[in-house]
């Protein structure tokens, strides 16, 4: 439904209307500022793409005299409008934005201590296409008219309330509405909080606005407040004159544009919802037309398909030599036969079309729902709820019609959301190469130096390969790919099992060649080398002790091997090119049981060898190695920056050295990979997307991490992506 806004607005004083009471005419009503701190406004000619048809209403009001505040709120209001109308995308982020904007301008104001601080409330409210998104901060009031009775908003006063102006962060109160012809919006004035909601019924049920401003006059008495009356009407707007000051009781219409025609609507960005594209009309419309459409396919089809069989019978018809009856009747009941089954699949397949492009249109309807709800939530658990049921629709639009872009949009709009409420920086991911179907890569490392090179270990078939690279690793080598390790490959007198787990090993003191190391579950460390192209195997003592390896660590040349079956970390010492095993220091020594046998993942500080221990219900652990002793857990990452416990880790990772040494940890069961800092304290937190939409980091196996640019290499699959910040 298009509707059309007619206001008026009200500036009283003691109970006396004052001169300068306005309201707007046509297209003047862009500009229909007449009392201080009320704006009502339509789209300017050079809004943002998706805001032509927009009309906005704002009430603002600051602490002080209205004569002392007045060019500030006009300052502030056109902020707003600015900002709202050079805004593209949904209604709610661009009324957040504009509201932001005005917020760090008032802010920034009131702390340079040029003047008296003023603090505020502020209802902003935007109309599109039959829909109201209402915003408001501070101790605002709006109320909604319907011919049924009243809405308060907001309908209760909230238990904690942040002033306009006085914090950076906004404490915004979010509400959305469907509006029928006839509702009435008032923009109330604080001061008028304490009056009854059915006080305001002359001027808000079935009424209009020129008797409701009538009605407001005898509401208000004696007190003082600036007031904003809108109706709402599916009327053709009358031609008024432009808008000018006049007497309490005139009115005026905000005329919305001439609507562009479904064919020829522009692109609209990709995070506009889709219920702020289209308004409810349109998406009925275009369900029906794209079933129709389906359905009329299928008959011209089928219509064609029987124009053959009539052609076909007709010759069958014709006169034949007696000799050919046997086969005109064997035709005939061939024809007899699949003529119903064909009719039956088609008429079937239509209905199947038909309740499928019906099924996409409810669950862009239903995501666009959550999405409202979502941002009228009171509570952080009740948006997070609605945002999480946006991404299960999405997955269910998928499989009916994978890639559609309004469900990708809408599912990012909550992928954003989420975001935010995480704390979390949106990192975009590509497939940097994609081996063939049945590889399951489980482990991934980088070649350092400055040659490149990708190390990745398949867990099904038990190869190792490289993939060479630019030195970024961000360029696959038009090379053939190369498996450096496979499963019963004979390495001297070794032959290859399991590989478990794979790691770079720079060449030191004992070491005379970098290469790329591997666990072998039979008791060997593999070792291929990059300069000479060759592989080598060395047995790993106590190997035989071994019940489930699954994580190796280097420090100081030294091997450490996780092995969870026993519950201990082993140690190996470098001897040569071999290894040696210490029966005063066979394993790492704890404190308190490290109950390893829970640990997913572990590794050491190349400094200092203090360690870091990840287990899969969630807990982590960061030891000082010389007194066994935790330095920091889980628990003091939740104090530190962490705004959502871990899930289910897999992976952690130790990189850099010194001051710049970072600890990553990817944590499949909330689709992140965090960086934490040696103290314990989080240093981000990261998300990304694959290119079919989907949150990449819940399906990663291992990570490896480049720096300067940041560069997260990760497994997923048979597939190597890249993450990066844009």
């Amino acid at each position: 439904m298009e509707l059309h806004a007619v206001t008026g607005q009200l500036f009283i004083e003691d109970g006396e209307v004052r001169d300068g009471t306005a309201v707007s005419s046509e297209m003047a009503f862009s500009s229909a500022t007449a009392v201080p701190g009320i704006l009502a406004q339509s789209a300017p000619g050079k809004a943002a793409r998706g805001r032509e048809s927009d009309f906005l209403f704002v009430h603002l009001t600051l602490t002080g005299q209205v004569t002392e505040t007045a060019v500030l709120l006009q300052d502030l209001l056109d902020t707003i409008s600015q900002r709202y109308y050079q805004t593209s995308g949904s209604v709610t982020a661009a009324l957040r934005r504009a509201l932001t904007e005005a917020n760090d301008l008032l802010l920034r104001l009131n702390l340079s201590g040029s003047g008296p601080t003023r603090e505020g409330a502020v209802t902003c409210a935007a109309l599109r296409h039959g829909e109201l998104f209402v915003l408001q901060i501070g101790e605002s009031l709006a109320m909604l008219g319907h011919n049924f009775g009243i809405e308060r908003l907001p309908a209760r006063t909230p238990d904690h309330i942040t002033p306009f102006g006085r914090s950076a962060g906004l404490d915004i109160r979010y509400s959305h509405h469907h509006l029928q012809a006839g509702d009435m919006l008032l923009l109330v004035d604080p001061r008028l909080a304490h009056l009854p909601t059915q006080s305001f019924e002359p001027a808000l049920v079935d009424t209009e606005v020129e008797i409701g401003l009538g009605e407001l006059v005898e509401i208000v008495g004696p007190d003082s407040a600036r007031l904003l009356l809108v109706e709402f009407t599916d009327d053709a707007p009358l031609d008024l004159p432009e808008a000018s000051p006049r007497r309490l009781g005139e009115m005026g219409t905000a005329v919305p544009p001439t609507p562009i025609p479904q064919t020829a609507m522009p692109s609209h960005p990709a995070h506009q919802p889709l219920r702020e594209q289209l308004p409810a009309p349109i998406r009925n419309v275009d369900v029906e037309h794209t079933a129709r459409k389906a359905t009329s396919e299928a008959a011209m089809g089928l219509s064609r398909f029987t124009g053959w069989l009539a052609e076909l019978i007709g010759r069958l018809r014709s006169p034949r030599p007696e000799t050919d009856n046997s086969v005109n009747l064997a035709w005939a009941g061939i024809i007899a036969i699949a003529i119903p089954l064909i009719i039956a699949i088609i008429v079937s397949s239509v209905y199947i079309q038909r309740g499928r492009v019906r099924r996409i249109a409810e669950i862009k309807e239903e995501m666009g729902q959550n999405l409202v709800l979502a941002e009228s939530a009171e509570s952080e658990t009740d948006r997070r709820v609605y945002y999480q049921t946006m991404l299960l629709l999405a997955e269910e639009g998928d499989t009916l019609r994978p890639n559609d872009s309004e469900i990708n949009r809408l599912r990012q709009e909550a992928y954003t959301a989420l975001d935010l409420l995480d704390g979390v920086q949106r990192l975009t991911a590509h497939s940097l190469y994609t081996f063939d179907e049945g590889v399951n890569l489980s482990h991934l490392t980088l070649q350092d130096g400055f040659n490149g090179g990708i190390y990745a270990l398949d867990a099904a078939g038990g190869g190792v390969y490289r993939l060479d690279t630019d030195e970024s690793y961000l360029t696959v080598l038009e090379e053939p790919l190369n498996q450096l390790i496979f499963r019963q490959q004979a390495i001297g007198s070794h032959v290859v099992g399991n590989v478990i787990d794979l790691l770079w090993r720079p060449a030191g003191n004992m070491v005379s060649r970098d290469g790329i190391a591997m666990l072998d579950s039979r008791g060997a460390l593999l070792t291929y080398y990059p300069n000479f192209t060759d592989t080598r195997a060395v047995p790993l003592g106590l190997s035989s002790e071994w019940q489930l390896p699954v994580a190796m660590a280097t420090y100081d040349e030294r091997i450490y091997v996780l092995d969870v079956g026993s519950g201990q970390i082993w140690k190996y010492f470098p001897s040569g090119e071999g290894f040696e095993v210490s029966d005063e220091d066979r394993v790492i020594a704890f404190r308190e049981d490290p109950e390893l046998a829970l640990a997913v993942d572990f590794d050491l500080y190349s400094e200092d060898a203090s360690l870091v221990v990840l287990y899969g219900d969630g807990r982590i652990r960061y030891y000082d190695t010389r007194s066994g002793s935790v330095q920091w857990d889980e628990a003091e990452l939740m104090r530190n920056g962490l705004t959502r416990p871990l899930v289910s880790p897999t992976v952690v990772k130790m990189v850099g050295r010194g001051l710049n040494t970072s600890i990553f940890v990817a944590d499949p069961g909330s689709g992140r990979i965090i960086k934490i800092a040696r103290s314990g304290t989080v240093l981000a937190q990261y998300r990304a997307n694959d290119e079919a939409g989907q949150s990449l980091f819940t399906h990663i196996s291992d990570l490896a991490i480049a720096e300067t640019p940041l560069r997260i290499f990760v497994t997923a699959g048979n597939q190597v992506y890249v993450a990066m910040q844009e």
